[in-house]
This record gives C-alpha cells, sequence and structure tokens, in this order.
C-alpha cells in the first residue's frame, strides 16, 4: 500500500470519529483533502489532488474538491466542533489564553481567527474571512466572532484575551465588560481619545519621553462611546523605537505585559499553514465563503500535525529524530518530521486522539 493510501486510511478514520453525521460523501471529499494538503503541504487543489490516491482521474477529483468548497450545506461553525472539544478536554482544568488576530488569504480576502494558546503553538477555535485588509474588520464582524467565541467556551472557564491593534473599538470593549468576566489586552490605535487628567486627548498626545512606560488607570476610553473605567498600558517598543497602547481590565501592569507577550503565538500558527507549513497564502481562490471552508480542512491538518508532534515527544522515538537535551523545533515542526518518518518506515499513523495537557510534557523551542 502507498503512503498516500495508508495516510487517508488515518485521516478518513479520524474524519468518521469526528464526523459521524456529516454525510459520507462530503466525509470522503474532506478526508480526501486533508490527505492531500498533509502529503503536498500545499493548499492549490492540482497540487493536493496530485498526491492523493484516488479511483478516477485527477481533474475529477479537483472538481471534487470545488464542490466541497462550494457545499453551503458544510456548516463549519458545528462541524469544527468536535475539533475544539478534543483541544477544550487538554485544556479544560486552566485558565484558557486566547489570542486573535488577522491574516491575509486567498485573492483579497482576510481571515480573523481566534486561537488558544497550546504550550508553544496556537491552535485554531474559530474564524471568519472576509473581503478587505488587515488591519481593517469591521467592529460588527468582531463581534459576531466574538459572539460565535462566547457560545463555544464553557460558561465557567476563566479567561484571558489577547487582541491586536485592529481590536480598539468602544462597542467591543463595552461587549467584554457587559458579556463576559473574561480578563483582555488588546493593543489599541495611538490616534484613540481618553480622558486623562480631567481632559480628553489622544493617547499619542501623552506625553512620555523615548523609553519611558507608565500604566494609566480608572481611564474613560474613547470619547463618543464611553467606555471604562478601564486601564491602559503604555510601553515602549525598543525595535520600533515607539510606544504601543494597551487597553486592559488587569490592574496589574506586569501580568498584562507577560500575559500580551502570548498572542504572539497565533503568528507562529499563521506561519505554519502559510509559508512554514502548508502554504495558505499561496491559494487563488477569492470566495469567502469557499476560502472558510478550506481553512476548515488546514485547521484539522494542523491540529493532526500538532498531535502528532506531541506523541513523538511523549511515545517517542524522537531520540532516533532528534537531540534530546534541547529543542530547536516547535510542535508543528516536530509532526511534520514524525508523519514523514512513519510513512518512510512504513510504521503505523495514530489516529488523531486527546492532547495532553501541556504541562504533562516539556517542550520549550529553543529556535523557530
Amino acid at each position: 500500500m502507498s503512503n498516500e493510501a495508508r495516510l487517508f486510511q488515518t485521516v478518513a478514520r479520524t474524519v468518521r470519529k469526528f464526523l459521524p453525521g456529516m454525510l459520507e460523501a462530503n466525509r470522503i471529499s474532506l478526508a480526501y483533502l486533508i490527505t492531500g494538503i498533509l502529503a503536498s503541504k500545499a493548499v492549490q487543489l492540482r497540487q493536493v489532488a496530485s498526491k492523493v490516491v484516488y479511483p478516477g482521474k485527477e481533474t475529477s477529483l479537483v472538481e471534487r474538491f470545488r464542490r466541497f468548497l462550494q457545499n453551503e450545506n458544510i456548516v463549519v461553525k458545528s462541524e469544527f466542533n468536535p475539533f475544539w472539544e478534543l483541544i477544550l478536554s487538554a485544556l479544560s482544568q486552566s485558565q484558557l489564553v486566547l489570542a486573535i488576530d488577522s491574516t491575509k488569504v486567498g485573492g483579497g480576502c482576510i481571515c480573523l481567527m481566534v486561537s488558544v494558546v497550546y504550550k508553544s503553538r496556537a491552535l485554531p477555535v474559530c474564524w471568519v474571512v472576509f473581503k478587505g485588509r488587515k488591519g481593517h474588520s469591521s467592529t460588527d464582524i468582531q463581534l459576531a466572532l466574538m459572539k460565535t467565541l462566547k457560545s463555544l467556551l464553557p460558561a465557567e472557564q476563566a479567561i484571558i484575551l489577547l487582541g491586536d491593534g485592529e481590536f480598539d473599538g468602544s462597542e467591543l470593549v463595552t461587549w467584554f465588560e457587559q458579556q463576559t468576566t473574561w480578563r483582555y489586552v488588546c493593543r489599541t490605535a495611538n490616534r484613540l481619545l481618553i480622558e486623562h487628567q480631567n481632559d480628553w486627548r489622544t493617547l499619542a498626545e501623552i506625553e512620555l519621553a523615548p523609553e519611558e512606560e507608565t500604566f494609566l488607570t480608572d481611564t474613560l476610553f474613547t470619547q463618543t462611546g464611553q467606555v471604562g473605567p478601564v486601564n491602559i498600558l503604555v510601553v515602549w517598543n525598543n525595535k520600533v523605537k515607539e510606544h504601543w497602547f494597551f487597553v486592559t481590565n488587569f490592574t496589574d501592569p506586569d501580568q498584562a505585559r507577560n500575559w500580551y507577550r502570548k498572542r504572539f503565538s497565533i503568528e507562529t500558527l499563521f506561519s505554519d499553514v502559510k509559508g512554514r507549513g502548508f502554504n495558505l497564502d499561496k491559494t487563488r481562490i477569492w470566495k469567502p465563503e469557499r476560502l472558510y471552508r478550506l481553512i476548515f480542512a488546514v485547521a484539522i491538518a494542523y491540529i493532526f500535525t500538532v498531535f502528532l508532534g506531541v506523541d513523538l515527544i511523549v511515545r517517542g522515538p524522537f531520540e532516533k529524530l532528534f537531540r534530546t537535551d534541547r529543542f530547536y523545533h516547535s510542535l508543528f515542526q516536530l509532526g511534520l518530521s514524525h508523519l514523514n518518518h512513519l510513512l518512510k518506515t512504513c510504521l503505523p499513523i495514530p489516529d488523531l486522539g486527546p492532547l495532553p495537557p501541556p504541562d504533562s510534557f516539556e517542550h520549550v523551542v529553543l529556535a523557530c
């Protein structure tokens, strides 16, 4: 049996296990798509099809993929939920650290994604795709994604939410304050108004010397849709030589700063599914709803790869493939290597299963 056929069998079992309610034809199409993404490390449909053992013509498989991506009956929000629950089961005993960010995909589209931090990586939770440019998602889009996110989280779960610079609208911060008990740290634009020293001014107008940092408490945020009181963390970014501003409900500036550093894990996710992994940025698909379903397949492939990386550490044979005294590879990179090793040596490929709690094994990446 070929490597591609063995990989398809494993993926097909996984899809059947997690999506028993999906139509069989759709499950098979999804399994072919995930298999091709893993084998080709690409998302261009012809490249994906070339790495799949298919009984018909390769062009027929490409058309099958297109029909799947066009299929309005594939409801990603509900279909992805079993995979999110798999992740949640590994993290449910601790607070969840969630990160929000956007990235360019396809033809003129943006993917706005929420991910959850797991070790040195972020795993996808939910996302939306829309026409636009990076850094400019509307409040309506953001609120819709936040409402979806809230519906996926256990009501009693402690949540820390980390957001980049586009998450600075008063409506969103108001929603955090009124509809959730989440802790949050969101970077905000220096053009926004705050009430400081009994006067409304932009964050950029706060008198600060280079490298000076401060923490403003009990501050009203935005003059038109007043929110607050909130706190504003101001830090100096030495790389770009400018101040960065964060709106937060943390009362300790060191806590806010330390938690925000974890937001950069979502950038590793985007790097993995793009240039360092599946080349999602190379797709020519330009319709948001089709990209939305393509990312569904990519997200499952990503989780499966990270699972294989964890499996390599926990069950081996890590020592046969990598140095054992330190980690130079991410969980995603380890997973790709592990899959390649299993295929080359004709060893069984494990089915996707529960992830262990992140504190149950060691993995600190020294260099990615």
